[in-house]
């Protein structure tokens, strides 16, 4: 079972879980695929599973491909290590 199949059960079961129950589920999951993504070896092999992760959370959802962008950016540039800097 992929993380999709299990997103897609969580919303099928929506009326029964609240909705900070399912992204406190959702933010565990992720943090899980975080954790995995950092066991792979290949260096490669990461990038690419980071990189299809990532279009596929944003998808055609040109809100989120602005953020991703943006954050891409200020982590590019050590810009989210400086405490003062507003996004």
């Amino acid at each position: 079972m992929d993380a999709e199949d299990i997103i897609l059960e969580l919303a099928e079961d929506e009326e029964e879980i609240e909705e900070d129950e399912v992204l406190a589920e959702i933010f565990k999951l992720a943090n899980k695929l975080v954790k995995m993504l950092g066991e792979i070896k290949s260096y490669e092999i990461r990038e690419a599973a980071s990189l299809t992760l990532i279009r596929e959370l944003v998808e055609n959802d040109d809100v989120l491909k602005g953020l991703a962008t943006k954050m891409l950016q200020d982590m590019c540039y050590c810009m989210d290590d400086d405490e003062s800097y507003v996004s």
